[in-house]
């Protein structure tokens, strides 16, 4: 059967999320909902993705695959078609035809995020939905000497919601983060990983924040992480600043072509 990798982007504030679900909105049915339309006669399977998103949380640049009983033999119709067919806050950026052992989840070898933040004592039209509005004093190089502290693989337990890792493992390896000052007032914290848990990224930059605030004198990454409980760390981040950015395929150059776009 064919296999084809899609690149989609999505504003999450429409949506329950990515996965499908009984009577709410969600990305997976959109995009399923629009694929039935036009394949009707070819019929594709569910669609597999990089990263579940949670409610409210964005998508750049994430990657889902179907299959097909028979060949796509265009593709551009296919972009076209999905994008008129799906609502405006979901957008099909790219297609292409992947090896039929690809799996957007299983096959990803490593995921990146962004989470934006707004720092500032006066409102902007542009927060809402979009990003965490800081307004507290910040120590950011404070905050920049807690990250490489992150990288590596290590028990993330106390960065994730407790009740969705109760007996499961929580050991990850964070690739990179770093911290991006885009302007006076825009911040980013840009961080890949080989895989991510529930919450993490969102308790990850609360708790860095927390740290560049002062709130502890005492307490550092290093220290949350050696006490692997979730009420060491600091707060959990609302989803709308967090972005899915990009999956990472070793061993499926191919999914390369997918980002020759630009990506913000």
């Amino acid at each position: 059967m064919p296999n084809y990798a899609l690149l989609v982007e999505y504003d999450g504030t429409h949506f329950n999320g990515w996965q499908k679900q009984k009577n709410l909105p969600t990305v997976q049915f959109s995009i399923e909902s629009a694929l039935a339309i036009i394949l009707r006669k070819n019929p594709a399977s569910r669609l597999s993705v990089a990263g579940r998103t949670d409610t409210g949380v964005h998508a750049l640049g994430m990657v889902c695959n179907f299959k097909t009983e028979n060949p796509i033999p265009n593709f551009h119709k296919l972009l076209v078609s999905l994008n008129a067919l799906t609502p405006n806050a979901v957008s099909v950026k790219n297609v292409v035809e992947v090896p039929a052992e690809f799996h957007a989840r299983f096959s990803c070898t490593g995921r990146e995020y962004i989470y934006k933040l707004y720092y500032s004592k006066y409102e902007s039209s542009f927060v809402e939905g979009r990003a965490f509005w800081v307004k507290s004093h910040i120590n950011w190089e404070k905050v920049e000497k807690q990250l490489q502290v992150l990288v590596g693989e290590k028990d993330f337990r106390s960065l994730t919601k407790a009740k969705s890792m109760a007996g499961k493992r929580a050991i990850r390896e964070i690739l990179a983060i770093q911290l991006e000052k885009l302007t006076p007032e825009w911040y980013q914290i840009r961080i890949r990983a080989n895989g991510f848990m529930h919450n993490m990224v969102r308790i990850t930059v609360g708790t860095l924040l927390d740290i560049g605030k002062g709130r502890w004198e005492s307490r550092s990454i290093d220290s949350i992480l050696e006490e692997k409980n979730r009420t060491q760390a600091g707060v959990t981040l609302p989803p709308d600043g967090l972005y899915f950015v990009r999956a990472y395929y070793e061993d499926h150059p191919e999914i390369h072509e997918l980002y020759k776009i630009p990506l913000p």
